[in-house]
């Protein structure tokens, strides 16, 4: 059955968007954690941990970014602790910590349509279409449908990405 685990308890995903991927990062080390047998996190400005362990395994956990999401890009407002994307010497970090969407985090990552590039002026003026298509049907591309098969206890049907 979709959804439901062998013992009949429901398959449970907690999913963070924006802010809210920060707010299931510091849930998760937590006495207790959070009851979540995966994790979705989209459009992230970091979790606020370092590595894709979140209690829940790194194996459970999904990542999705859209490449012109102004969010996702956020870089620290420490500019000693920037790194470059894809670079050798450690993860990038963005205004909350590592950035899920770097090859550094772990987890898994799936496909996100681009998004329209408003460039820096669309952080300016709060236009940010990237950075709202995860849900959208047409917009977000295969995201829906990754994160629909996480939900359904079917992670391993995502469609995979390389993580930057």
């Amino acid at each position: 059955m979709d959804g439901i685990r062998e013992s009949g308890s429901p398959h449970v995903t907690a999913i963070g968007h924006s802010y809210g991927s920060l707010t299931v990062g510091q849930a998760t080390p937590q006495p207790g954690g959070i009851p979540a047998d995966d994790v979705v996190l989209v459009g992230s400005p970091g979790v606020g941990v370092d590595t894709a362990d979140l209690g829940v395994g790194a194996d459970h956990v999904y990542v999705g970014a859209a490449e012109n999401d102004q969010v996702t890009n956020l870089p620290t407002p420490n500019l000693l602790e920037y790194v470059a994307p894809g670079s050798e010497y450690g993860p990038k970090k963005n205004w909350f910590g590592t950035d899920p969407a770097d090859n550094h985090f772990g987890g898994h990552h799936f496909s996100v349509a681009p998004g329209e590039d408003t460039g820096l002026t669309g952080l300016m003026t709060g236009d940010l279409p990237a950075h709202s298509i995860y849900f959208d049907p047409v917009e977000g591309g295969d995201s829906l449908n990754n994160i629909a098969s996480v939900v359904a206890g079917h992670g391993d049907k995502i469609q995979t990405v390389e993580p930057r």
